[in-house]
């Protein structure tokens, strides 16, 4: 019965950390992402995770090239914050892609 109760409690601890750590995703996507490719539920249809795996490898190159040519986009990968959050972004889309299926943190209330 022991063992039982503390599997459970693991399960339980493993789910909600997974939760944060996609929350945590969903929240650099909001501050970085959102104001041109909309909602996360939107932007991480955009593309297939291997794809997203691509645009984040070697510090997030690819993608940094694909929005060569946007100003904007420029300023907001030049950010510090990006600096720090772009694998936790990165991570999200991969997880959430539009070969994944649904996008896990998106609840009807924090996903737009």
């Amino acid at each position: 019965m022991k063992h039982w109760f503390k599997m459970a409690l693991c399960c339980m601890v493993a789910t909600l950390g997974l939760h944060a750590y996609s929350a945590k995703g969903m929240v650099a996507y909001k501050k970085l992402c959102k104001q041109c490719h909309g909602s996360g539920f939107k932007g991480a249809a955009m593309c297939e995770s291997d794809e997203w795996a691509d645009y984040f490898a070697d510090g997030a190159k690819k993608l940094k090239a694909a929005h060569r040519s946007e100003p904007e986009a420029q300023k907001v990968m030049g950010s510090n914050y990006f600096k720090r959050h772009f694998q936790t972004l990165g991570n999200f889309l991969k997880n959430n892609g539009r070969d994944m299926g649904v996008v896990r943190s998106c609840d009807g209330m924090n996903c737009g």
